[in-house]
């Protein structure tokens, strides 16, 4: 495990920002997420049609930094760098610190999509987690019908592409989730 990353945090390419949570998030959050619910809820299970004020609440004045404390989880907002609007989120989890590896999310709120958001925002967050917390090696995992968050990930030009099939009952065998690598040298 490293040491304790201080934060706040904020990085930026000069058109989109990450930047750590902040309080007074709650409200447009929340507004990001009740607008992109029927593009991201099919993929992303804590967005649901019910999702209301107290979770996006929750979200941001307890869990959030609970993660950030117990080095478990790394959650930012994505903004616009010029306007500070919130554009959606990014961040990393399943961090394991033995092997130094983490998985890499994102979404962007319905009316920036298409935009370059996700490829800037996944290249930031990933120079965080290959600059500050020392790790090795970044994977994202998607489903291969999430054709946007593979285009994505594959403008990061990864290292490694691997096909895997989801092991429940309900499937038949066929791979059906791409997992991505990537790497120091693939971002730095």
């Amino acid at each position: 495990m490293t040491a304790p990353v201080e934060i706040p945090i904020e990085l930026s390419d000069g058109t989109i920002t990450i930047r750590t949570h902040k309080l007074s998030d709650v409200h447009p959050y929340f507004e990001a997420v009740q607008e992109s619910i029927a593009e991201i809820s099919r993929h992303l299970p804590w967005c649901h049609q019910n999702y209301a004020i107290e979770e996006a609440r929750m979200w941001t004045e307890k869990t959030v930094p609970t993660l950030w404390q117990q080095q478990s989880e790394y959650h930012f907002v994505i903004t616009d760098a010029i306007t500070g609007s919130i554009l959606g989120g990014c961040g990393l989890d399943e961090v394991n610190w033995v092997n130094q590896t983490a998985n890499l999310g994102y979404w962007v709120r319905t009316s920036r999509t298409r935009q370059g958001v996700a490829t800037a925002a996944s290249r930031l967050l990933a120079r965080f987690g290959f600059e500050k917390l020392q790790l090795k090696r970044i994977d994202v995992v998607t489903s291969i019908e999430n054709v946007p968050s593979v285009r994505v990930i594959e403008k990061l030009n990864p290292s490694e592409k691997k096909r895997v099939k989801d092991n429940s009952p309900l499937n038949d065998g066929t791979p059906n989730t791409i997992v991505f690598s990537l790497f120091p040298q693939d971002i730095l």
